[in-house]
């Protein structure tokens, strides 16, 4: 797809009911034109913020809960040090 038609597709075609194709889209752009699916899926989750969400509780309540118990971390605010 040459420049004027990705324009056209962008502008005319894509429908935006989440962000997944403009993401994906501008990770290629980046990347120019060639990206592996596992580095999209990165990008894609870097923007879910319920994806993210999730992972701020699995860290809290899980992951950062049992270092914290062995000393390993020190949970200061939000932050992990």
């Amino acid at each position: 797809m040459n420049f004027l038609e990705l324009r056209n597709f962008i502008s005319n075609q894509m429908r935006m009911s989440h962000i997944y194709q403009p993401v994906m889209l501008r990770y290629l752009l980046l990347k120019t034109g060639e990206s592996t699916d596992a580095e999209i899926a990165s990008q894609l989750l870097q923007f879910d913020e319920g994806q993210i969400e999730y992972y701020q509780q699995i860290t809290n309540r899980m992951v950062g809960k049992v270092l914290q118990n062995r000393g390993v971390v020190v949970k200061k605010g939000s932050s992990y040090v």
